[in-house]
């Protein structure tokens, strides 16, 4: 019963994928971050990064620019004529340790936005490049597992017929069909695997359409690059790694906080110019030069609020304490994970020399397999079953290539990278 139920689902994954043939399209890596970095999620993110970035550097500069003040009230009293009042004022700082701080803390955070912008889109690349080339391992998993089911299909139909001729035992015709029964089963788990690498991708790329993904990248060979030194490789990482860098940016300003509020126990000084109005008509500019006075100076402000000041103060010092101790986290969590990274791309590279091994025995064995079969030393079933064993060993190394690269894009993300290395990619 579960066999039947399993082949009319693999007839209707057929007559899907037929249906939606013409809405297919092929993507090379280069291809598909093209599309992500124009449609990708993160890229409302990374243009947000950009505007705050000019907006608070801009708030900075904007503290020490001269500020224009307006006000105009009427004034009603009793058996006298409405009296319009009012002033206009322009005030320059001179001396406001707050007003240094901001411009200090708008040049620092504009560089923590520029930070963020190449976070995100190193994270954008390597998130692609990751579901990409899963994507591509799903391919060659699913083609690999719907020949082998092929094989299975035809060593089931000779073992069927070999039966009824009372060639084989029925051991035989059972293995045959546990075979064939166990490679529907593999189909059917690498056609899940497949429609989840697709939706993976595409919701990572930005792509919405009803649309199914074809990945043509070709990878013949693992990445050329080597770590020769990973104490180094992790300096470097924790030096470059833009997340870091954030974490030191906010520390820094959380510092700058503090001592800024410290200083306000300091006076504030400025220049100020004032044009006052008195009339008993609304201050149009024919009669405003006619009815006001002009007052300028210097202004001193001076701390009266000693009391919300020292909370402030608290409240400054307790920021950057825990600025400081996330920073501190940070610094811990990217070691670990750059050392994780870096260990993944080694294993990564050992698993691939050992698929690379198994390959070519494989390969190997499907000679001897022909040559024994051509001889009639070996049966047909036996072959089929070391062809199918040889179509495993193609689709396992060419996912273990897939996952050296996979290893090297998230050391790239840990790098800061924001653009790929086209040069680890044969054309």
């Amino acid at each position: 019963m579960a066999p039947n139920i399993i082949t009319r689902a693999l007839y209707a994954l057929t007559l899907a994928l037929a249906l939606t043939s013409a809405d297919t399209i092929d993507l090379n890596l280069d291809q598909a971050l093209t599309i992500a970095l124009k449609n990708g999620p993160l890229q409302g993110e990374i243009a947000a990064s950009r505007i705050q970035g000019i907006t608070s550097f801009g708030e900075g500069i904007n503290a020490l620019l001269p500020a224009a003040t307006a006000s105009f009230f009427s004034v009603t009293q009793e058996g006298n004529p409405n009296l319009w009042k009012g002033d206009i004022t322009i005030q320059q700082v001179l001396f406001d340790p707050s007003v240094f701080a901001s411009l200090i803390n708008s040049i620092i955070n504009a560089d923590y936005y520029s930070c963020e912008v190449k976070d995100k889109t190193a994270r954008l690349l390597c998130d692609v490049t990751t579901d990409y080339l899963n994507l591509l391992k799903a391919q060659l998993l699913f083609d690999a597992s719907r020949k082998t089911l092929e094989q299975a299909k035809e060593e089931k139909r000779l073992t069927t017929e070999r039966f009824r001729l009372g060639q084989i035992s029925r051991i035989d015709l059972l293995r045959s069909e546990v075979f064939y029964t166990q490679a529907q089963l593999g189909l059917f788990s690498a056609e899940k695997n497949l429609i989840n690498a697709q939706e993976m991708f595409k919701a990572t790329a930005g792509i919405n359409q009803p649309l199914f993904i074809r990945a043509t990248e070709q990878i013949s060979s693992p990445p050329e690059w080597q770590i020769t030194d990973p104490d180094s490789l992790l300096i470097l990482i924790e030096r470059t790694n833009p997340n870091r860098k954030m974490a030191q940016k906010l520390s820094t300003i959380a510092g700058i906080n503090l001592t800024s509020t410290l200083c306000r126990l300091l006076p504030s000084v400025s220049l100020y110019r004032t044009w006052g109005y008195s009339d008993t008509l609304f201050p149009f500019f024919s009669s405003y030069k006619e009815k006001s006075s002009i007052t300028q100076g210097i202004r001193i402000s001076l701390p009266v609020d000693i009391k919300a000041i020292i909370l402030n103060i608290g409240d400054a010092l307790a920021g950057s304490k825990r600025a400081r101790a996330t920073l501190a986290k940070t610094r811990l969590q990217l070691r670990a994970t750059a050392g994780i990274a870096i260990a993944g791309y080694e294993e990564a590279k050992t698993r691939y020399e050992q698929a690379k091994r198994n390959l070519e025995l494989n390969k190997e064995l499907e000679e001897l397999a022909l040559t024994q079969y051509r001889l009639g030393a070996l049966p047909f079933v036996e072959l089929l079953e070391v062809q199918a064993n040889l179509a495993q060993a193609e689709a396992t190394y060419l996912a273990a290539l897939c996952d050296t690269y996979i290893q090297l894009a998230q050391i790239g993300y840990l790098l800061g990278k924001t653009a790929p290395i086209k040069s680890i990619f044969p054309k």
